[in-house]
């Protein structure tokens, strides 16, 4: 029996979020990419849409992300409604989501769980109407770090789904793959990277012990149909170089980046 494929895409994260856009979609494509997300680039950055086509070369747009501060006001859901529905002229399927900045003196509120929840929401309910999810990502240092606050955003909340990032749930101490398997139902994309002495690395040269293989078979036996992102925040090497090795990675598990 044929193995399901995934579906890969790659971030633009790790070339900032103002960067020269040819450049950097040229060089995603050449380390043979064939989708991508657009890591928190204003509108204005992206310019019209048939000036992102152009950019584009053939690369899908597979995801857009931006992130929100709480508590989130009407400004910043007006902002994000306008940015889904640009995403959504070029086929995306999600629009990712973070925020807001984590209090190192005190744990989130119940208040500021309910307004992140609410804002989630009433962004998943303006994107499904455009044929686009909204997947909130759990992150260190945000309001939604754990298993247990990953819970209570999602009992608080119907339409929204997540974006599960491998390197952010091994940091607080938990499991990918199990994550993965409690959150099936609601899981919207996947984010990938590595971390090793207090920075984010490329995948297989972490210290954390995430299992790429696990992870990667694991959304294989779920035939998972949603996006697999490697979001590579960071790296001492080259952007370009950083999505090579990253390729190669893969490549040695036997995954292929062409797109089914």
């Amino acid at each position: 029996m044929a193995q399901h494929p995934l579906r890969f895409a790659y971030s633009t994260i790790n070339w900032s979020t103002k960067p020269d856009l040819a450049s950097t979609l040229a060089d995603i494509r050449q380390v043979g990419w064939q989708a991508v997300e657009l890591f928190d680039h204003s509108l204005d950055w992206l310019g019209t849409p048939d000036h992102l086509r152009g950019l584009l070369g053939g690369l899908q747009v597979a995801t857009l992300f931006g992130g929100v501060e709480v508590p989130v006001s009407a400004e910043q859901i007006t902002i994000h409604k306008r940015r889904m529905e640009y995403a959504a002229l070029f086929g995306a399927e999600m629009y990712g989501l973070v925020g807001g900045s984590r209090l190192r003196t005190r744990p989130p509120t119940a208040d500021e769980y309910t307004n992140l929840a609410k804002a989630c929401e009433q962004l998943a309910v303006h994107g499904a109407d455009l044929g686009i999810g909204l997947a909130y990502h759990p992150h260190v240092g945000c309001t939604i770090e754990t298993e247990a606050e990953i819970d209570i955003l999602l009992h608080e909340t119907q339409k929204t789904t997540l974006c599960l990032d491998a390197s952010h749930i091994g940091l607080v101490g938990e499991d990918p793959v199990a994550h993965l398997r409690k959150y099936r139902a609601r899981t919207g994309y996947i984010h990938l990277k590595d971390w090793a002495a207090g920075k984010f690395v490329e995948m297989g040269r972490g210290t954390i012990g995430l299992d790429f293989g696990a992870i990667l078979a694991e959304l294989q036996a779920q035939q998972f149909k949603g996006w697999v992102v490697i979001e590579q925040s960071v790296s001492e090497v080259s952007p370009a170089e950083s999505a090579r090795i990253n390729a190669d990675f893969l490549h040695k598990l036997n995954y292929s980046l062409e797109l089914p």
